[in-house]
């Protein structure tokens, strides 16, 4: 090689070559980077342009491996305004360097582990029926923890699906107590070939695709048919933080117990007014029904689903041999600024049912969700052909109890209310939640009257349908609405542009795109334990029922007195009055506070006290396994806080409870962030919810705006011009019952008196209305 030609090749590479090497080494990943104001990059490298050896440009929840030491994920630019990194292990746990390690059991070790396991199981189940004929160890129906149980899923596949879960937990505590399995091999899932011998049966597929997506959920995507179904566990985000790596409870950084999850909620999490300037209790209680919509509680239960006791009637603890092994009942303290004066010193708490995991591996717990992981309006049709069928009514109808001529919920016999006095009623719902509180069931109302608005103009535009054409028809367009308003127009009120931009979640005109087959689009512990639950500190203690008339409050309504207590919506004026309230009314902010309503007389009933939501939220989050709250800032690209980077008074706060800023609760550090700009959660929690509903999107198969390449039961691009016309409003004005309400705000979600979104007529072009004509069948 002559010497032009090396000099040649030196500066090809120092021009081209050695950028791209100092751009993607890797070598300077110790700072944090963020979305927001809170971004303080230390990087000296530059980001890449293009991510190497293939990997994939993400915002850092999206690639949780980065977390782990060792592991290779430089920086990126994901486009002009954002900085991820770039990803080669998707949404897995483990690092590259992780995985080249698998555990070592054999097959016969693994056989002998779960017989054993099965045969705890057995002594377990025994023990449990003993105690059930105990006195005091089941909730009575006077208890607040009743109410609480009512709202929990509960059947025998649950059952069934939970001891299977139990077997394979005790076989992953039996291996790793044999040093046959680490907490490393645990944590991360590491043991994906270990096959169970007891296993959950797959999900049967048809060969040719339904134009419908199933009622449980399974089958979205025939390679995974278990991804999304109903009784499946959920995901993570990070590892769980379990003390035995399998299922007890997280210990503080210092060892001992972490405190009191009813001390935490009394010192942190006090009752204070906030309202928001602009969103309204509309946006409250429809993220409230799209919680339930996509994740609901399977606590243990009696094997008749009797719910379990885990504190006497006197207030304090069951003795230790009374308790159920699912009981984690939260100690009160003599000195509680509530609790002390009814000498309340136990509140019931009973764990979430476990679920097997679907490739039958050997791993830590993994919680079960009671209802598919899509947005699917399951509160209005259920999760299961059982439930649906006993939902319907012949002409593709829902079926409803005709009151006053107007179209109700249906009643149910089943001991769903706290009111059993004469004339008054108790309604039937896809869920156990349809009662909990009047708010939701008047939007369960209004889904099931667009169902069946939906559904004659169906049968009137195409009279060759039968039954269950027009039904599943029906149920194909207003979960397609429903879909539609919530990213459309509830995610940006939550998230703001920035993070929606950022997530790719935002609605385009036409089909979307982003499917990916590869994508898990079941819900995270984390989403579900912690930040979904932002929405409890939202809830104003009252709700104002307006008179049109007059102009003023015609009845203010205690959240604790109309939990499992819907009698109201039998009063002609209600639904229309209570529907113009939720959208003048504000809602409270998101914030470390939340209404008295919920922390010391949620579900009371006759008592002089009820239950604290948020103490039952941070148990929850333990009884999840869900890490401390500055793992998952390091998750999303931010620094850890110190007790010195919160206000003085918060500081203090927070250091009379907890020992340590590692061991602050996702739920309530999330509570204490900032919203980011236009948005009404902080950083922490936006991009956990963030992540979630792009999951949500990019891995459901029958998400409402695919084309045909993608969804079986794609809409043309004319009736998807349509669907997209659809906001909350016009399901408002569409369903309301018009004896007093015929003006509403053209943007329902937030407040009726802001400047520009000022009531309109129904009728407005404001408020566009779905032309069904383009449903007709040629």
């Amino acid at each position: 090689m002559n010497f032009t030609r090396l000099v040649y090749y030196i500066l090809v590479y120092v021009v081209i070559y050695c950028p791209l090497s100092v751009l993607c080494n890797g070598k300077a990943l110790g700072g944090h980077y963020g979305i927001n104001d809170l971004e303080h990059i230390h990087e000296t490298t530059p980001p890449c342009s293009i991510c190497p050896r293939g990997g994939v440009c993400v915002p850092k929840v999206q690639c949780p491996a980065h977390t782990r030491p060792h592991s290779y994920n430089p920086r990126c630019h994901i486009n002009k305004e954002h900085i991820g990194v770039c990803c080669f292990t998707g949404n897995r746990l483990a690092a590259e360097a992780d995985r080249k390690f698998r555990a070592a059991v054999n097959i016969p070790e693994l056989k002998e582990v779960h017989n054993i396991s099965r045969q705890r199981l057995l002594d377990w189940m025994e023990r449990a029926a003993i105690l059930s004929d105990k006195d005091g160890t089941i909730v009575q129906d006077h208890q607040p923890s009743y109410g609480h149980h009512l709202s929990m899923t509960f059947n025998k596949k649950a059952n069934i699906l939970g001891q299977s879960g139990l077997v394979n937990l005790f076989a992953a505590q039996e291996l790793r107590d044999r040093q046959a399995l680490s907490d490393h091999e645990l944590a991360l899932g590491l043991t994906d070939h270990l096959d169970g011998t007891l296993c959950p049966i797959q999900p049967s597929c048809p060969t040719t695709p339904n134009k419908y997506r199933s009622i449980d959920g399974s089958c979205n995507n025939p390679q995974q048919a278990s991804w999304g179904a109903s009784h499946t566990g959920y995901e993570r985000l990070l590892p769980p933080d379990y003390r035995d790596g399998t299922w007890s409870f997280r210990l503080s950084v210092t060892g001992n117990h972490l405190p009191s999850a009813r001390e935490v909620s009394s010192v942190l999490i006090p009752d204070a007014h906030q309202p928001s300037r602009s969103h309204n209790l509309m946006f409250m209680q429809f993220g409230h029904l799209l919680a339930y919509d996509v994740t609901s509680g399977v606590v243990f239960s009696t094997a008749n689903g009797s719910g379990i006791s885990c504190c006497s009637q006197d207030g304090t603890a069951l003795p230790i041999e009374l308790q159920h092994w699912a009981c984690a009942a939260i100690p009160v303290a003599d000195t509680d600024p509530f609790y002390k004066q009814f000498h309340t010193k136990c509140l019931n708490f009973v764990r979430t049912q476990l679920a097997p995991w679907s490739d039958c591996s050997v791993g830590y717990a993994k919680q079960m969700n009671g209802v598919t992981h899509y947005p699917d309006l399951s509160p209005i049709y259920g999760s299961s052909l059982e439930k649906l069928n006993s939902l319907r009514a012949p002409g593709g109808l829902l079926k409803t109890f005709h009151d006053f001529g107007r179209e109700l919920p249906p009643l149910t016999q089943k001991p769903e209310c706290l009111v059993k006095s004469q004339g008054a009623v108790c309604f039937d719902s896809g869920d156990n939640h349809g009662n909990q509180i009047i708010s939701l069931t008047v939007l369960n109302t209004l889904f099931i009257r667009e169902h069946n608005r939906i559904a004659r103009e169906l049968s009137l535009i195409n009279p060759k349908w039968d039954d269950d054409k027009v039904f599943f028809e029906a149920r194909r367009i207003v979960q397609a609405e429903f879909q539609n308003i919530i990213y459309k127009e509830w995610l940006p009120l939550l998230l703001g542009p920035k993070v929606m931009k950022l997530f790719k979640i935002t609605s385009p005109k036409g089909y979307s795109t982003g499917y990916d087959s590869l994508v898990n689009p079941s819900l995270t512990a984390e989403f579900a334990a912690a930040a979904m639950r932002f929405g409890h500190s939202t809830v104003d203690g009252k709700m104002m029922v307006l008179n049109p008339k007059s102009g003023d409050t015609s009845e203010v309504l205690s959240i604790p007195e109309v939990m499992f207590q819907p009698s109201r919506m039998r009063l002609k004026p209600f639904l229309d009055r209570i529907l113009m309230g939720m959208s003048w009314q504000p809602m409270q902010n998101v914030d470390p506070f939340m209404t008295e309503s919920l922390t010391q007389y949620m579900f009371h009933g006759g008592n002089p006290s009820g239950l604290d939501l948020a103490a039952l939220n941070i148990q929850r989050g333990r009884d999840y396994g869900l890490r401390n709250y500055n793992d998952y800032r390091k998750l999303v690209g931010l620094m850890p806080l110190d007790f010195t980077d919160f206000s003085p008074n918060t500081a203090k706060r927070l250091t009379s409870v907890y020992k340590s800023p590692k061991d602050i609760d996702l739920w309530v550090g999330g509570l204490l962030e900032k919203p980011l700009e236009g948005a009404i959660v902080g950083p922490t929690f936006a991009q956990i919810l963030a992540d979630q509903f792009a999951r949500i999107k990019n891995g459901d198969r029958y998400f409402y705006d695919y084309g045909p390449d993608v969804n079986p039961g794609a809409f043309t691009i004319s009736q998807l011009a349509e669907i997209k016309k659809v906001t909350m409003s016009r399901i408002i004005c569409d369903n309301s019952d018009h004896i007093e309400l015929n003006y509403q705000s053209p943007n329902a979600f937030l407040r009726s008196d802001m400047p520009g979104n000022e009531p309109v007529p129904c009728d407005s072009p404001l408020i566009p209305e779905l032309d069904l004509r383009i449903m007709k069948e040629i």
